[in-house]
């Protein structure tokens, strides 16, 4: 559906029929940047607290869509994604805008005013996909959960810019959303950048990114020759990364950025490096500011900086004389585990769609829970009648669902309820059974109609496993 690596610099490949998207290959070096190199950028405003309240699902969806168009129609340059504060009158709300920018191919002025956003609508009759992105896109946004808008100004063969625009309430979370490296490191020592190029837009902006974010956290900074520098940052896409030595003579100390880390390339290039008491630090595309504050904080901070996860889109290499031994299994924090007990549950699973009834049924299945399958509400409620003997605890119901939907499915189950006489006490009903919504989009009314059936709460999908967990354990936990 989006053909795009997110998060990894990509590039076209477009031999043979149609055209795909790979992650670039770590084993063959540019010295100099493809007209078809596409660069990803990030640029958030660096305000104390980005925290809101809105339906983060939805927009999620909505950035996916546009990203994956963006990458889908760009041959070359950049597609860059910002985060700014806008104007707001409501001192309670925040005025957001989201954008998400490209030099692809552009559209016609025709197609954006009569068709844009038409359900099954491509300028381009051959392109991958169905041409229902941006419909979807105007559909959460005018839900009460977002209630944001969308601006286009596009021209061909220059490029796209959508710009969301949103006001949603501000949340109270006292934390702060400011990233910046180590308050210990007060300056930066003199650096170079090396292998970005100026001529190729995605390469010069991201350059131009780094340098803004260095000079906001220090204020002055001093950008001399490679050969001078004490901190080199390197495009790995645009070097020769095996010949890392040859960058500089002071032995600087290498922020890395590249496509991947988990390349054997790359590991052994900074292992190489990182003898004789040198620093590598290797950072995945794009790089934002949490990134490069942190990759900053491990490499100019000290050399005894920790290990940086691969799955935390960093990487960093140091020496093996001052790098500290990893923790002992004895030292190192036990995950949370579930209780045991969790297998006296028995959960009903209502979802018509089978990929994620099994994703839902094997997780069950991990934690020794007894579960039963329905397809649709009506198979639903078939087995909540067969379950006399003993009732489900849970009840996980799809909302939309053919033949008969998760409303009303639990809405002859809460009455089932009632009817056996299981569920009333002193005239009023007590469900034994926690009815839990799954949903991609929990609108204002969905939820007031779910609380007037009787559901006992909202799990948006994808679902987050941690979540399901910790509702199942709260069940758990209260079962006599």
């Amino acid at each position: 559906m989006i053909s795009c690596w997110l998060g990894r610099t990509v590039r076209p490949h477009t031999d043979g029929i149609g055209g795909i998207y790979t992650a670039g290959s770590q084993t063959s070096r540019r010295k100099s940047i493809s007209p078809d190199f596409v660069e990803p950028l990030i640029d958030i405003e660096p305000i104390e607290n980005w925290s809101v309240m809105t339906d983060k699902s939805g927009l999620r969806r909505v950035l996916l869509n546009l990203i994956g168009n963006s990458m889908k129609f760009t041959r070359g340059g950049y597609v860059k994604v910002s985060l700014h504060r806008g104007t707001s009158i409501d001192p309670e709300r925040m005025a957001v805008e989201l954008v998400v920018e490209d030099t692809g191919c552009g559209m016609s002025e025709a197609f954006v005013r009569d068709k844009l956003f038409h359900p099954f609508s491509q300028e381009a009759p051959l392109a991958q996909g169905i041409g229902l992105g941006l419909a979807i896109v105007r559909s959460i946004l005018k839900s009460p959960g977002i209630d944001g808008t969308i601006d286009v100004h596009t021209k061909v063969n220059i490029g796209t810019r959508m710009t969301i625009r949103l006001q949603p309430p501000t949340a109270n979370d006292l934390r702060s959303w400011t990233r910046s490296p180590s308050q210990s490191l007060t300056r930066l020592p003199s650096f170079a950048m090396c292998g970005f190029h100026a001529e190729h837009r995605g390469s010069g902006m991201l350059a131009s990114g780094i340098r803004r974010g260095l000079r906001h956290w220090y204020g002055t900074i001093v950008e001399v020759d490679v050969k001078e520098a004490d901190l080199l940052i390197v495009d790995g896409d645009s070097v020769d990364i095996s010949k890392l030595d040859a960058l500089g003579t002071n032995r600087p100390m290498i922020l890395l950025l590249c496509s991947s880390p988990v390349d054997s390339v790359v590991f052994k290039a900074t292992q190489d490096y990182s003898g004789n008491n040198r620093l590598c630090t290797v950072v995945v595309k794009p790089i934002g500011p949490h990134a490069l504050s942190k990759a900053l904080s491990a490499l100019v901070g000290g050399r005894n900086s920790t290990l940086l996860s691969p799955l935390q889109h960093s990487l960093s290499v140091l020496p093996p004389t001052s790098q500290p031994l990893p923790p002992t299994a004895q030292e190192r924090p036990m995950r949370p585990q579930f209780n045991a007990n969790m297998s006296r549950l028995r959960v009903l699973v209502v979802e018509d769609n089978l990929v994620n009834r099994k994703v839902l049924t094997a997780f069950l299945k991990k934690r020794n829970c007894y579960f039963d399958e329905a397809g649709d509400g009506i198979e639903g409620v078939q087995r909540f009648q067969e379950s006399k003997g003993a009732p489900y605890h849970v009840c996980l119901m799809d909302l939309q669902m053919p033949r008969k939907d998760g409303f009303e499915a639990a809405r002859e189950i809460r009455q089932l309820e009632v009817e056996r006489d299981i569920s009333l006490f002193n005239g009023t009903a007590i469900h034994k059974t926690k009815i839990f919504a799954l949903t991609g989009l929990a609108t204002a009314e969905d939820r007031k109609k779910a609380d007037e059936i009787g559901f006992d709460g909202y799990l948006v999908k994808p679902i987050a496993f941690k979540v399901l967990g910790e509702c199942l354990q709260q069940v758990v936990d209260d079962l006599p």
